[in-house]
């Protein structure tokens, strides 16, 4: 009885919540930003699970793992769908290589930071756990939301250069992250050997890739002919669910096999300029739901050694966007200046950040993935604070220089 009241609990969240998701209407301010991304119902989820009203119980969460792993394949789908060809090439190779370079520099950066602060906050736990939470402390880092400039798009008075270099770098930036996810996931189920290990890795890397694409492209060969397109949603849901529930059962990625299976269908079809609205609607309901369901994974924290991780990984990220700026901007010879306050454009992390981080609390349930997932959900809502009243101060004097 307890699994059916979390159950209609969950879907009465959902009806109410996906009706205030994505409003515009009201100024843009750190506190509604909150409502405007679905962040705010991570709080919700923290109030009905373990350390507020325990509606959703442990018992209960297990259970419902399968919808959150849904909920991720769907996430990683829609990311994936955005990134079509014909849409890419609008921009120049060197924005493509600008945000690989600063994908690279922001992780390198990391790492050596983590690595070196985590020896001395968290000196009992093992060393290849370290090195894993300062891998995947700097993918999280790495990845960017274009929720933020979607939003403030219609309120800047000038949107030059930088609006669509900083559009850009956070439609794919993430792409790089959610990559480095799989390859984790792939690569950190096996302990450090010799070569068969190394095989086995890439055997999973392949399987992840490879699964995706397949049934990407069957499903297009499957739907090729006329199919109304809200028939078609209802496809696209089932197809999404079953890759996600594969990868749920070979231990992969459901958030990597849903953007690469995103990605094949996309560059197949003719028709992704019209159901993508389609797809976008469909999510706020599921979106609610699983925002709902990590705030109840949530082993919130508020010691010491919590507090530094959370200021370590705020300035590690803020710095690894900034720095390389200036010198990547000489080197891929940018027509525009790139200065370090650019950077701050990509602070915001969104719903893609959330995501990543339950994807490694869901693939490795351990205290220090349940440690690591605290972080980065206080990280990411702090950023998102901070983010609506940077954005503004950074691109509208810069677009008024160009």
């Amino acid at each position: 009885m307890h699994a059916i009241y979390a159950f209609g609990v969950l879907i009465l969240l959902a009806f109410l919540g996906s009706r205030l998701l994505y409003r515009r209407s009201r100024p843009l301010s750190p506190f509604n930003f909150l409502f405007l991304t679905g962040l705010v119902y991570i709080f919700l989820g923290l109030f009905l699970g373990r350390q507020g009203t325990n509606i959703l119980s442990s018992e209960v969460l297990r259970g419902f793992a399968p919808l959150i792993s849904l909920g991720l394949g769907w996430i990683g789908f829609l990311f994936g769908f955005q990134l079509e060809r014909r849409y890419l090439r609008r921009f120049p190779v060197k924005f493509l290589w600008l945000s690989w370079f600063q994908f690279l520099f922001n992780l390198l950066f990391t790492i050596l930071l983590l690595t070196f602060a985590l020896g001395r906050i968290l000196p009992e736990t093992p060393s290849p756990l370290r090195y894993g939470m300062a891998i995947a402390f700097g993918l999280l880092v790495s990845l960017n939301s274009p929720t933020l400039l979607n939003a403030v798009a219609s309120r800047l008075p000038c949107r030059g250069d930088y609006y669509y270099l900083a559009r850009f770098l956070s439609s794919v930036g993430a792409f790089w992250g959610i990559t480095g996810l799989m390859l984790l996931q792939s690569f950190w189920r096996f302990p450090p050997s010799a070569g068969p290990a190394w095989l086995r890795g890439a055997g999973w890397t392949a399987a992840s890739t490879m699964l995706p694409m397949l049934l990407g492209y069957l499903f297009h060969r499957l739907t090729k002919g006329r199919v109304a397109e809200q028939d078609l949603l209802v496809y696209l849901l089932g197809l999404v669910f079953f890759a996600s529930g594969a990868a749920v059962f070979f231990n992969q990625a459901p958030l990597y096999v849903g953007m690469v299976l995103g990605i094949t269908y996309s560059n197949l079809t003719r028709i992704q300029e019209r159901i993508y609205p389609l797809l976008l609607s469909s999510e706020k309901p599921l979106f609610v739901v699983l925002l709902v369901l990590i705030g109840a994974l949530w082993e919130f924290r508020l010691d010491p050694a919590a507090l530094a991780l959370v200021g370590l990984v705020l300035f590690s990220g803020a710095a690894g966007n900034i720095l390389p700026l200036p010198l990547l901007g000489r080197a891929l010879r940018f027509p525009v200046r790139l200065p370090h306050r650019f950077g701050l454009c990509f602070l915001s992390a969104g719903g893609i950040g959330v995501a990543f981080a339950v994807s490694l609390k869901l693939a490795y349930p351990m205290p220090e993935t349940d440690l690591f997932l605290g972080i980065s959900l206080t990280v990411i809502i702090l950023s998102e604070l901070i983010s609506p009243g940077v954005i503004r101060l950074v691109l509208d004097p810069l677009d008024e220089e160009t």
